[in-house]
């Protein structure tokens, strides 16, 4: 009786797995269709960044105190209409200065960043800052206030040029697409071409009304790869 009972338990756990595993082929051979969807917007920046740095320097013979800079500095923004609000002091440094090795000084350095809206700014602050002989300056960088809206944004329109993608392919042979079985991200960047002005040097030969430097666009890209499976 004992034996009968095994042998039962025996056949009942074989026919199980045998189920299992015809069940695990017919899921693995479910008809699929395979994309790949991107998309990218240009974004044009509106938080510009100029670093500004201020150091006692001699100018036409006559000491040029970072006092003095940082005065006349504030005056020529308020005087170009730029926001005081919008210029910090990022860092403050000192240097041993030498002369033949031999210790003469301290020599102090004040970093300033500035947040400007557009070309036209960085062409009003480059100006100035040429006119009061504050020539240590330079963009770092450029970027989107909204560029998380748009991250998302991109993302949402890759995603359904896969989807559409899958309908028209599908449709072509009389299918139709049924729920996702795999979603991945695949590339995503956030590029800012390069930047036509980056310091007063070349401000000092533009026009009055900043017509000749202008900022590339900021491009957001993402891909993703989604495999659908057929009706």
């Amino acid at each position: 009786m004992k034996k009968i009972i095994v042998f039962i338990l025996f056949l009942t756990s074989v026919f199980s797995l045998a189920q299992g595993n015809v069940q695990k082929t017919e899921n693995t051979a479910l008809p699929f269709i395979e994309v790949i969807g991107t998309a990218s917007k240009e974004v044009v920046p509106d938080k510009i960044y100029i670093k500004i740095l201020l150091t006692d320097k001699v100018v036409n013979n006559e000491k040029y105190s970072i006092e003095s800079q940082e005065e006349k500095l504030k005056k020529a923004l308020t005087s170009a209409g730029i926001d005081l609000k919008y210029l910090y002091l990022s860092d403050s440094s000192s240097e041993i200065t030498k002369d033949k090795k031999k210790e003469t000084g301290f020599k102090v350095i004040k970093e300033f960043s500035l947040i400007v809206k557009n070309s036209n700014e960085v062409s009003k602050v480059f100006k100035e800052l040429y006119e009061i002989n504050i020539k240590e300056a330079e963009i770092t960088k450029a970027e989107s206030s909204d560029i998380e809206n748009i991250r998302k944004e991109v993302r949402i329109a890759a995603i359904k040029v896969a989807k559409e993608k899958a309908e028209y392919l599908l449709l072509a042979i009389g299918e139709k697409i049924d729920k996702p079985l795999e979603i991945k991200e695949l590339d995503s960047s956030y590029l800012s071409r390069k930047m036509l002005t980056t310091s007063n040097s070349v401000i000092k030969s533009s026009d009055s009304d900043g017509d000749n430097m202008d900022f590339e666009k900021i491009i957001v890209t993402y891909s993703y790869y989604i495999k659908y499976s057929i009706k």
